[in-house]
């Protein structure tokens, strides 16, 4: 592991730590703050579309905190908010996908990165180009944001439209699965929920939220295990024409 990855790491792992000890010393506070602010939203006539237009937003690189919305929609919501979560995931995607292609953003941000990662982002390209409609999917289910997967996706230029509209709409159902959790830490921050269903609520989420860990560390173990092997593929080809 290298040090900045290191140091990412130890950073990541206090912020948690930090965030977790102020929830832990005003949590009754916070609880009360966040559930009458979702009452708030979830009575406004148009708080639904509200919910649906920053997911919309959120969807756009390089917006950030697109899982933390979509989480807050099954906050205020419940399962209904899979309702704005996936029509804003799906339509965010397609206007993320225009906008690159119509300001050729993808070629500006490609030339700003480092060269190391314009290597990393060539391999994904002949790799998706090779894998077709599959690897497309994968890389869409993988868990890299999805502002990110939007503008990665958006700057291959073999992708038809078509086909990246396909794979968007596929793979915006997979935010079902935050809007569960966020539905699950409405019943935790419920204070008149009966302290054996906080109990089982809490397994059930834990259990859950494990579960999601590692089907998302297999998909992302898988989804580069595909990127090597068609990178190989390839250079073995190449080099077997030389």
């Amino acid at each position: 592991m290298k040090v900045r990855t290191r140091i990412y790491v130890v950073c990541g792992l206090v912020a948690c730590l930090g965030i977790a000890g102020l929830f832990a010393l005003h949590r009754a506070r916070i609880a009360n703050l966040i559930q009458d602010a979702a009452i708030r939203m979830r009575e406004y006539p148009y708080g639904s579309f509200i919910m649906f237009a920053i997911i919309v937003a959120a969807s756009i690189p390089p917006m950030l905190g697109f899982t933390f919305f979509v989480t807050l929609a099954g906050f205020v919501y419940g399962m209904a908010g899979v309702v704005p979560a996936i029509t804003g995931s799906f339509v965010g995607a397609v206007l993320a996908f225009n906008l690159i292609r119509h300001y050729n953003l993808g070629n500006r941000l490609l030339q700003m990165s480092s060269p190391s990662k314009q290597e990393k982002y060539r391999a994904i390209q002949e790799a998706v180009e090779d894998g077709g409609f599959r690897m497309l999917l994968l890389i869409r289910l993988c868990p890299i944001p999805w502002q990110m997967t939007n503008m990665l996706l958006s700057m291959l230029p073999s992708l038809k439209p078509s086909t990246f509209y396909l794979t968007a709409f596929f793979a915006s159902f997979k935010v079902t699965l935050e809007v569960w959790m966020g539905s699950q830490l409405a019943n935790l921050a419920d204070p008149t929920l009966p302290p054996s269903a906080h109990r089982i609520t809490l397994c059930t989420m834990g259990g859950g939220l494990v579960l999601l860990c590692g089907v998302a560390f297999w998909l992302y173990r898988l989804t580069m295990q595909r990127v090597r092997a068609q990178e190989k593929q390839r250079d073995g080809f190449i080099a077997s024409q030389v």
